[in-house]
């Protein structure tokens, strides 16, 4: 079965996380229905069975088509999940790596690989693990809860998890200790988003980018922070919920994980579920009441600058809209 697009609270590309979460507000491109219709699941088999020959695969189809990966249901119980980018084939070894360190760690399901390919190129390149209980957290649905245990309730499984994944002492983690989200690192995307981004921006935002990043660049207590491993794509489509159990069981998707600012998963929690929400969270993890500046910035500005990125850089169909929208912001 296939998930379909979720309308977010925010309903606008800027009001949907950028990488993964920017689906939300966005219908399905032309490869993605490709898929979706049963196209090239033999593709995908024959990569498998070539890594896995004592897999007996009875059914191979989509499960989900993502802005980074196709993930592939097998025999009803197993996700394969294939980059769709070379970047994302890199990730596969340090996806795993931050994992391995912090799966004994962390309260809720995450992806446990038990199959891997991870010398080949986009189309064969996998990790496959068992299908983790539950099901995306879209807003949507989330706006529907009206009791306020049930939502007391989500947010103390997601903080509770945020702060023991931001607690991982980073040395047991086997990744280049390089913060991602560093001023140098800032300076170094502004710089990108200024060569790629701002030929298709009017001058207004153009402006109102510049002075959004002026701004945060030139405020050393932005950057006072303790790094911390982090998600770096939390939101509704990587967060499983269970019905039955009214509760968040499970995230997926670390393919952003990294060392740097924890306000990063604040904020993609902060686009698609809002800011009452955080606070709620903050209940239990009260660095999240504490970062709103950061929280902000990132959910407001940069992430929707990043996603303008890889729209054009990837020449997606989506591009002209995501501009559009950082125009109509100015």
């Amino acid at each position: 079965m296939v998930s379909p697009p979720c309308t977010c609270a925010r309903t606008t590309l800027a009001g949907c996380r950028s990488r993964a979460l920017r689906r939300c507000a966005m219908q399905w491109s032309v490869a993605e229905r490709r898929w979706i219709v049963g196209e090239g699941m033999e593709e995908y088999r024959e990569s498998i069975a070539s890594v896995c020959p004592d897999l007996g695969l009875e059914t191979v189809e989509l499960f989900r088509a993502g802005q980074n990966n196709q993930l592939i249901l097998v025999n009803s119980e197993l996700i394969f999940r294939f980059p769709k980018y070379g970047q994302g084939v890199a990730g596969l070894w340090r996806e795993h790596a931050i994992l391995s360190a912090a799966r004994p760690r962390l309260p809720l399901a995450t992806p446990d690989y038990i199959y891997s390919n991870l010398d080949d190129e986009v189309g064969r390149a996998f990790v496959g693990y068992r299908k983790l209980p539950g099901s995306p957290l879209w807003p949507a649905d989330f706006r529907q809860f009206a009791d306020e245990e049930t939502v007391d309730r989500l947010a103390a499984d997601i903080a509770t998890f945020l702060q023991a994944l931001h607690a991982v002492p980073l040395e047991t983690v086997d990744i280049p200790q390089v913060p991602s989200d560093s001023p140098a690192v800032w300076r170094e995307m502004f710089a990108r988003f200024e060569q790629v981004v701002f030929p298709r921006l009017t001058a207004a935002a153009r402006a109102w980018t510049t002075e959004q990043f002026d701004a945060f660049l030139g405020d050393d207590e932005q950057f006072a922070f303790d790094n911390v491993l982090r998600h770096g794509d939390m939101g509704s489509s990587n967060t499983l919920y269970s019905a039955e159990e009214r509760r968040v069981v499970g995230l997926i998707d670390f393919g952003h994980a990294g060392i740097g600012d924890p306000a990063v998963d604040f904020a993609g929690l902060y686009v698609c579920f809002g800011e009452a929400f955080i606070r709620r969270c903050a209940r239990v993890y009260p660095l999240m009441d504490r970062c709103w500046d950061r929280i902000r910035f990132y959910a407001d500005c940069a992430f929707l600058l990043e996603d303008a990125l890889f729209c054009i850089e990837h020449e997606t169909e989506e591009a002209d809209k995501v501009v559009s929208e950082i125009n109509r912001r100015a």
